[in-house]
């Protein structure tokens, strides 16, 4: 018998059930703890009674009467307020009972208990009524009480014995949802019973769990072993893999009502933590498998000592590194989530081998003609990284492959770099000059074709921008006339300089190859907002292009450092003016040059110098020559151009300046002309 003193816990049961975790989205956590409890319970009785057959009966209690329901014909509507578990189990017996009073008990530590079960139940429930009979000498006797959340926990306990017909068992109620956790229970008692089974599949794959029967207030019963056999369907299969010192085992179930893919992390017997399996291996797709007259969902389930160690107190995470930072984990020389995830995949790829296969085979034979034709920059990747671009998902479209395919790419990239990093630090020592050779000669055929990469990537861009510039003329033909300043943008960014736009993001090539490198760029600025010259004026070119030419020559022995002056107009515009500086564009650029030699240049040095009065000009006009256009440059006597599509004129009595009247039509002839060869080469023409 226990005395008044026996019942007093070690610690303030209060405090440790505040003290606890519980997530207001896991209602149901509580009832797994008191289940887990039932089937420890009987297991324990079975070590001394091996023929008994185990038997856990849950009832869920909703809010309303019992005549109410009995009238009507779905009750799933109507909330749960409480549960009843009855096991047939050894019960709260003196040992178990001391045990239940010790707030801190490893007593179960083997098994997984944590002893803190009772405080998440509290968490959640106003109380829990214990009603228990035990074999004690060869006789039944009862132990009743309530378990509150209050200093001292225990309340009205009574203990004495029972009637001749009484049978051994315990009755534990968790009794009335808290109002937030009641909210997020779900209310069919089939969708309570699939919960169940699903948390405690691993018991029910092992043929190890006890008969559990849950039923509602109108009697109506789901056998959660039936459950379990008509929902996961065929085989059971089954993988290993290691980490560090402790095996792992993946069990691989197919189920008809679940809504997805999932993998489970599991600590005795119990899913832990679910994650969408899909997104580690997409071929499996976020739809169900049709298979014959089926259709199911993969449940995986990771089980490993490592996990049962490791499970946190409330059994709803992990005490290692989880995915915070995958690069840290990684890296990490212990165990961690990444890890036993990435090894759970490979091995459940390993099982649905041949499933898998087919649909990889599929995708390839989509994907590559679109790299072939389409995305020809990533031919080495999809040569070297085969079996990486095999596990992208199914039916991507152009734009969404060029993504993935650019972070595998990425990927190569780095570790090509790591191990030329490697190969150096390890030429200082070289051990085994054979291997070593091998080595280096595999790196650099990767080295270059990562170099290739780079090319294709880059005439594909070229390819890429002639054919906007086209799509933009082609507007122009319907009379949707393109606004210079996205013409302009085409070429360069506007209101832009060199400092802030790298070369391979700039397409000058468009006019001329040798634009591209310069010692300054401004684009669209005001003279006097220009830091590289000293200038007094708001007026603004295009694009405004200095080369000291002393930048690019080691020997200083170069030629003469120029400007280049390049101005954009309206497509089609027809209302040029001749001795207007504002409708002539030649008058325009003229007056540009005469503001730039009456200023200061900044020299490689960073001295401001008088810009020399011999310095030359390289100016383009860049627009539709209409009838307007036409009359002024004849006036002015200029030449046209050998293919007949533009004029030019050099200039040299006040300054030496070669102007070209460049149409959009030539333009785009001629970079076509200039990169045909490239094109050609990668098969994009």
């Amino acid at each position: 018998m226990f005395s008044p003193a026996d019942l007093i816990p070690k610690s303030n049961i209060e405090n440790k059930v505040r003290n606890t975790s519980l997530p207001r989205t896991k209602p149901l956590l509580p009832l797994y703890e008191a289940i887990s409890n039932s089937i420890h319970s009987i297991k324990e009785l079975a070590k001394i009674n091996e023929s008994m057959e185990g038997k856990i009966l849950i009832s869920i209690q909703r809010i309303g009467s019992a005549d109410l329901f009995g009238e009507i014909a779905d009750i799933d509507e109507y909330p749960v307020n409480s549960y009843e578990i009855i096991d047939n189990g050894i019960g709260f017996n003196d040992e178990n009972m001391a045990y239940f009073i010790e707030s801190d008990t490893d007593h179960k530590i083997e098994i997984g208990g944590k002893g803190v079960g009772r405080f998440v139940c509290l968490k959640a429930f106003r109380k829990i009524i214990v009603d228990s009979n035990y074999e004690d000498n060869g006789s039944l006797k009862n132990r009743h009480f309530e378990y509150r959340s209050s200093r001292e926990g225990i309340h009205d306990f009574k203990e004495g014995t029972v009637g001749e017909f009484a049978e051994r068992r315990t009755k534990i109620t968790l009794f009335e949802y808290k109002n937030d956790y009641q909210k997020n229970v779900p209310g069919s008692l089939f969708e309570i019973a699939r919960e169940i089974v699903n948390h405690f599949l691993l018991y029910f794959i092992q043929d190890n769990a006890p008969k559990i029967i849950i039923k509602d207030d109108k009697n109506e019963e789901v056998n959660c072993r039936n459950l379990f056999l008509a929902e996961f369907q065929g085989e059971i299969q089954k993988a290993e893999f290691e980490l560090g010192d402790y095996p792992f085992q993946v069990y691989l179930t197919k189920s008809n009502k679940s809504q997805s893919h999932k993998l489970h992390f599991c600590a005795h017997n119990r899913s832990v933590r679910e994650e969408p399996l899909y997104r580690k291996i997409p071929d499996l797709g976020k739809f169900s498998i049709k298979d014959e007259d089926q259709q199911y969902y993969y449940q995986a389930y990771v089980v490993s000592k490592y996990l049962d160690d490791n499970v946190n107190q409330e059994r709803v995470g992990f005490n290692f590194p989880t995915d915070e930072d995958e690069d840290e984990q990684q890296s990490s020389p212990e165990i961690t989530l990444y890890k036993i995830r990435n090894k759970a995949v490979e091995a459940i790829e390993g099982v649905l081998a041949d499933y898998l296969s087919q649909i990889r085979e599929n995708k390839i034979t989509t994907y590559k003609p679109i790299v072939e034709q389409q995305l020809p920059q990533y031919r080495a990747v999809f040569n070297h990284r085969l079996e990486q671009v095999k596990k992208l998902a199914s039916n991507l479209p152009k734009d969404k492959l060029d993504i993935e395919l650019y972070r595998l790419e990425s990927d190569w990239k780095i570790e090509i770099k790591e191990e030329g990093a490697k190969l150096i630090e390890e030429k200082k020592n070289i051990s085994n000059l054979g291997d070593y050779k091998a080595r280096y000669e595999k790196f650099l055929t990767e080295f270059n074709e990562v170099g290739q990469i780079d090319l294709a990537r880059y005439v594909v861009h070229r390819k890429t921008v002639i054919e906007l510039l086209d799509a933009f003329l082609d507007l122009n033909n319907k009379e949707k006339f393109t606004d210079e300043d996205v013409i302009h943008s085409i070429f360069f960014p506007i209101k832009s300089s060199s400092d802030e736009v790298s070369h391979e993001n700039q397409n000058l090539w468009l006019l001329d190859e040798r634009l591209t490198y310069h010692s300054f760029l401004a684009s669209d600025k005001q003279f006097d907002k220009i830091n590289q010259i000293e200038v007094n004026s708001q007026d603004r070119t295009d694009l405004l292009i200095y080369n000291d030419a002393l930048v690019f020559s080691e020997d200083k022995r170069a030629p003469f450092s120029s400007f280049t002056i390049v101005e954009f107009k309206k497509p089609q515009r027809n209302n040029f003016v001749d001795y207007d500086s504002e409708k002539n564009p030649i008058e325009q650029c003229e007056r540009y040059i005469n503001l730039l030699l009456e200023g200061k240049i900044k020299d490689h040095g960073g001295r401001m110098l008088n810009v020399p009065k011999n310095i030359p000009f390289f100016v383009y006009i860049v627009c539709d020559i209409t009838p307007s256009l036409v009359k002024i440059l004849e006036n002015r006597e200029y030449a046209k151009t050998p293919d007949g599509l533009g004029y030019f004129r050099f200039k040299n009595q006040y300054y030496n300046a070669y102007i070209e009247v460049l149409p959009f039509e030539k333009v785009l002839l001629d970079a076509k002309k200039r990169n045909r060869i490239l094109f050609d080469k990668l098969g994009i023409s």
